[in-house]
């Protein structure tokens, strides 16, 4: 009975000892542009922009971590969870659910950069760029500014109102955009990508996917897909720049009534290709499965070139 007692309590303290996460709060007057890296291999963190020039750091970190480090000095902040290594720990590739949960401020001015492996961002406000990078987890974005590249590799991104040089790229997972502005950059293997954007420029490619883009006043687009579609209704735009190209693929292109540009489409390997902006229809080359369309409208000031291999092509108005 007492060995059982004694059992009973070191399980239970052992189990207190697991369980118990090291709690953080740190707060460091530091520059309004200030150079900010963190780090944090598990869990969850959302980033915020505050009025003040200070970092501010709140939360518990990971169960697995062995503390933490913060240094700030000349311009530049880092704060990292330390975290086993492989060989110490085995593998800590477990859920995100099991890592840290921080809340951390920076100045709006500040240049940020974040890492994780396991790990979910939220992060806005940011006005000085953002460059956030996970492998495993979600990756939400809302009002940064400046040069703004958002990665991860089986998670989605969310993208809402950014405005700059925008870069979103997943490998297996979905990316909705919406408000952006500036020059936008999306990228998706095995995932689909929709966007309702104003930037002016556009580009845009997904491999097993699908892409839905609404697209207003943009000034050069270029989009491109394997073994996906590309649906693209263009607003506002009456002279763009326009490459699409499908490899067993569909595109699908909506344009205003008076767009005035020349118009270039080659459907090959068995290909189509359908306009319903004009009465102009594709020629059937006399060798070949191969088919073209050339036609302007208006003064023919812009452009739209647009090619596919064993895919469809298709030309439509508002």
């Amino acid at each position: 009975m007492k060995q059982q007692l004694i059992l009973g309590l070191a399980l239970s303290l052992f189990s207190q000892l697991v369980v118990a996460a090291e709690s953080v709060n740190e707060n460091l007057q530091v520059a309004g542009n200030e150079k900010i890296y963190i780090e944090n291999m598990r869990g969850e963190v959302e980033i915020v922009a505050n009025s003040e020039n200070r970092f501010k750091v709140s939360g518990t970190l990971d169960e697995k971590a062995e503390g933490y480090e913060l240094d700030s000095k000349n311009g530049f902040t880092s704060f990292k969870v330390k975290m086993p290594s492989l060989r110490n720990y085995g593998n800590w590739d477990d859920q995100e659910k099991e890592g840290s949960r921080l809340k951390i401020e920076v100045p709006f001015g500040t240049e940020l950069e974040f890492q994780g492996v396991n790990a979910s961002v939220k992060v806005s406000g940011v006005q000085g760029s953002t460059k956030v990078t996970t492998v495993n987890g979600s990756v939400y974005a809302e009002k940064l500014q400046k040069f703004i590249q958002l990665e991860t590799v089986n998670g989605e991104i969310t993208s809402v109102n950014n405005n700059g040089r925008i870069t979103l790229n997943t490998v297996n997972g979905e990316i909705e955009d919406t408000g952006s502005e500036g020059r936008l950059s999306i990228d998706a293997v095995n995932g689909s990508i929709e966007t309702k954007s104003s930037a002016s420029e556009v580009s845009v490619s997904v491999v097993n996917g699908e892409a839905d883009l609404e697209l207003t006043n943009v000034q050069q687009l270029n989009m491109s897909s394997v073994n996906g579609s590309l649906d693209a209704e263009v607003k506002g735009s009456l002279t763009p720049r326009i490459e699409a190209s499908t490899v067993s693929g569909n595109a699908k292109l909506k344009l205003e009534k008076a767009i005035s540009a020349k118009f270039n489409l080659v459907a090959n390997a068995g290909g189509s290709i359908k306009n319903e902006l004009t009465s102009q229809k594709a020629e059937k080359a006399k060798y070949g499965p191969r088919s073209s369309l050339e036609f302007s409208t208006g003064k023919g000031e812009g452009s739209v070139e647009m090619n596919t291999v064993s895919g469809s092509m298709k030309l439509e108005t508002h």
